[in-house]
């Protein structure tokens, strides 16, 4: 009984050791993982400040990886649905589908554009069957001008309309109007969207990183570096989410551009001469004759307008001089009047003197 109570006494010994020494190996790999991490987290640190490593050479790097990640992600977009024997190794889709392709099961981005051209006979009721197939399609006129002349009136409109009914609003203009000109362009832009995609999710792997630095940062330099290569990263963030809502949107509403006319004169603009009556002949004639004269009238009273300064400046030199003229040539005259009277009072002395020399 004793040896039993000495054995159980030593056994109990022995576990107490056993779990004391388990412990004790936990508590230390415990403090040794804390102890790795935060080692870890100072090397880090000390590696950012050391080697002068800016946000950018994060950048650079996220972004040489994600330049790889676009043509996976386009192959993913475009790879065709998978069986039920390989759903455990199918990729995850990041693009969103919208409209019949994606009932259709294919992801594509399409932006989808029209121009149309509609001759009708009746321009208020094509106008009118307009606006209310606009109405009932659920889309809506961007944009509206009109006008009108001697050969016919019209207008042009800009209807943006949803990408499941662009089909459907064709399809109603040309009952409008049967002989439809239409010419429809389609732009794929699922490339490009799966670019930004990737340039986004770079871009804010990019963010997060710089967040957590700007949070270990102790000196406000290091925090004043990696604040403004935050707001670059952000900036560059806001574009990306831009251009894909601009994508979103247009790739969601298709624009139709559309050129409605009704023709009103009984000739054309530019009619052959020939068919022209006789009447018509002459008053066109005549009408080009008082054009020409009124043109040249015109450019009459354009060269005076032009030469008045000229002829001032010449009156105001060519007055002066004619007074001056005129005042010499009287005085002239007056000259010669008074040689003249002496001349004659001159003869008749002579003749004078002649006759008392004969009488005597």
């Amino acid at each position: 009984m004793r040896i039993s109570t000495k054995a159980s006494l030593a056994l109990m010994i022995v576990m107490c050791m056993l779990v004391l020494g388990l412990l004790a190996g936990c508590s230390s790999s415990s403090k040794s993982e804390q102890s790795a991490s935060m080692a870890d987290s100072k090397s880090d640190m000390n590696s950012v400040r050391t080697s002068g490593a800016t946000a950018d050479q994060f950048a650079s790097k996220d972004v040489s990886a994600s330049n790889a990640a676009p043509a996976a992600k386009a192959k993913e977009s475009t790879s065709i649905a998978p069986t039920s024997d390989d759903k455990s190794t199918t990729p995850n889709v990041v693009m969103p589908a919208s409209g019949n392709d994606q009932e259709a099961g294919f992801n594509r981005k399409l932006i989808y554009r029209a121009n149309l051209v509609m001759p009708v006979e009746d321009y208020s009721k094509a106008q009118t069957q307009l606006r209310d197939l606009v109405a009932l399609s659920g889309a809506y006129i961007l944009q509206f001008s009109e006008n009108a002349n001697t050969g016919e009136k019209g207008g042009t409109y800009t209807i943006k309309v949803a990408a499941n009914g662009f089909v459907s609003m064709l399809d109603g203009l040309e009952k409008i109007s049967p002989s439809l000109q239409r010419n429809v362009q389609g732009q794929d832009v699922t490339e490009e969207y799966v670019d930004l995609s990737s340039r986004l999710t770079a871009k804010q792997l990019v963010e997060s990183r710089l967040l957590s630095f700007m949070e270990k940062a102790s000196k406000t330099d290091d925090l004043l570096a990696f604040s403004n290569e935050l707001a670059k990263v952000q900036e560059a963030i806001e574009q990306i989410k831009g251009r894909m809502r601009y994508l979103d949107q247009n790739v969601s509403y298709s624009t139709i551009e559309l050129r409605m006319y009704q023709q009103t004169g009984k000739k054309p603009l530019l009619s052959d001469p020939n068919e022209l009556t006789l009447a018509e002949r002459v008053e066109k004639a005549w009408g080009s004759s008082l054009n020409v004269l009124v043109a040249v009238m015109q450019g009459v009273l354009v060269f005076l307008a032009a030469a008045v300064p000229v002829l001032v400046i010449l009156l105001l030199i060519a007055i002066p001089i004619w007074v001056y003229r005129r005042k010499r040539n009287s005085q002239l005259k007056a000259l010669r009047l008074q040689l003249r009277e002496q001349n004659t009072s001159e003869h008749t002395l002579e003749d004078a003197e002649q006759g008392t020399k004969g009488t005597e």
